[in-house]
């Protein structure tokens, strides 16, 4: 079916992914550009460009809920993050009232929305929230956007991404090859559930096809793995050592804004209820299949 989707972020890791996964399905996207470089982007990947900020939303909310269908995966990083995140969606909301039928919104969570698991314990759809502090945001957003008939909602928890860029084998990969020790918050045995960019933006399509919303959907094609055996795989790909060096989380920036402070959880994800529900079966679906694919 095709559809107008409004994208937001859609010149990052999961965007950029979101917006030719959508594009190659015939839908026609229209993408938030911040400056004109992020227009040019889009505009290379096939998307239209609609010039905007998030931390203005009055600028481009009507238009994005003229759309059919809304995908949020855009954020700003920045320490105001959750006010702008949070005042951006609830004007969306406000703009999609005047709409016949409820806008369709998919809305991008994380899995640093929920707790550490021990041994085989995993994480499903109705594990409760306990987000590291700089993420608390989300959970108070989502449950905002629950509420009422304006929108339907379908909000996706990526695990750890991954692309040839971005996401922990990529940077693994450039610490192997700079010939240092990759340091990160989490210890050897700490374990990362991990995603590929193309196979999380699939997920995004199929939600999108989905006659029914108000879904929570976990996206995750490698349940968990030590960073320890990850690195390992790495090493071996290439032939060359690589040393995990565990910094002192509690020597982070401010917890509010620490981002990165969810690397030293330890989680396993389940997506049964994923695969259920909207049928996705990621292509790269082992460790082996997503170290080959990614690290170059």
């Amino acid at each position: 079916m095709t559809m107008d989707v409004f994208v937001t972020g859609g010149t990052g890791t999961i965007g950029a992914a979101v917006v030719k996964n959508l594009i190659s399905k015939g839908s026609r996207v229209i993408a938030l550009a911040r400056s004109e470089a992020s227009a040019d982007r889009l505009r290379a990947l096939g998307a239209s460009a609609f010039p905007g900020d998030l931390q203005t939303p009055e600028s481009w909310v009507e238009r994005a809920a003229s759309c059919d269908a809304v995908v949020h995966a855009g954020a700003t990083f920045t320490d105001d993050m959750g006010r702008v995140d949070r005042l951006s969606m609830l004007s969306l909301k406000q703009a999609a009232k005047h709409k016949k039928q409820p806008l369709k919104l998919v809305y991008t969570g994380g899995i640093w929305l929920f707790p550490q698991t021990a041994g085989p314990d995993a994480i499903t759809e109705k594990t409760p929230f306990a987000p590291i502090p700089a993420f608390r945001f989300m959970a108070e957003t989502i449950r905002t956007l629950s509420h009422g008939t304006d929108l339907n909602l379908v909000v996706i928890h990526p695990a750890l991404v991954c692309s040839l860029t971005d996401g922990p084998i990529a940077r693994m990969t450039k610490a192997l090859r700079d010939g240092v020790p990759f340091r990160t918050s989490a210890s050897p045995e700490t374990m990362w559930p991990l995603v590929e960019a193309n196979d999380l933006a699939s997920l995004y399509g199929l939600a999108l096809q989905q006659a029914r919303f108000r879904m929570t959907l976990l996206a995750s094609s490698v349940p968990g793995i030590s960073v320890g055996h990850l690195a390992s795989h790495i090493s071996a790909r290439h032939g060359l050592p690589l040393d995990i060096e565990t910094t002192d989380v509690l020597a982070s920036p401010g917890s509010h804004t620490d981002f990165g402070a969810g690397y030293a959880l330890s989680q396993r994800v389940d997506i049964a209820h994923t695969r259920r529900t909207v049928g996705w079966e990621p292509e790269y679906a082992t460790i082996e299949d997503l170290v080959v694919s990614l690290s170059r």
